[in-house]
């Protein structure tokens, strides 16, 4: 038996039985040191000192294949252990994280409704998505202040 953590469409209970018939969720958990992110998909970004909640997931060798193709493993999703605490025990439980070079851009309505509708079966709190969606503000009006405009890089002589 392998342990998954998911935190985006895979929280999804319906999601997870097309296409992991044998994965069985074993409820929410917390995942320290990380906090979710939007990259047009979730993502997981390390955050130290912050938290958020995933579902753990018990998953075959064939789910874990069938998760790979769907994850564009290892070119969009990367995966790698992490430790957690479940039932009173430390264990390394697999989580996807996206490759490098993808900015923060603002899920599809579909994928954060399947997203929304994950975490309500399984009494996840949303309140993590929401601060996920108000970080893409924050960044973009971040880099939007950090673009030059013409006057300002022009010199005269």
């Amino acid at each position: 038996m392998k342990y998954y953590l998911a935190y985006g469409m895979n929280t999804n209970i319906e999601e997870m039985r097309r296409r992991c018939p044998d994965a069985k969720s074993l409820g929410p958990v917390i995942v320290p040191n990380y906090k979710l992110a939007f990259k047009t998909h979730c993502d997981v970004v390390n955050a130290p000192g912050e938290s958020m909640q995933c579902v753990l997931w018990s998953i075959t060798d064939q789910c874990e294949l069938a998760l790979d193709a769907l994850e564009g493993f290892p070119d969009y999703y990367d995966k790698r252990e992490v430790k957690i605490q479940y039932q009173g025990r430390t264990i390394r439980p697999m989580i996807y994280y996206m490759c490098s070079g993808f900015d923060y851009a603002a899920p599809s309505e579909h994928y954060l409704n399947m997203v929304v509708e994950g975490y309500s079966e399984h009494n996840i709190p949303i309140t993590q998505i929401v601060t996920a969606l108000e970080d893409i503000t924050r960044c973009t009006l971040s880099l939007e202040k950090k673009k030059p405009t013409y006057s300002e890089n022009l010199t005269l002589s």
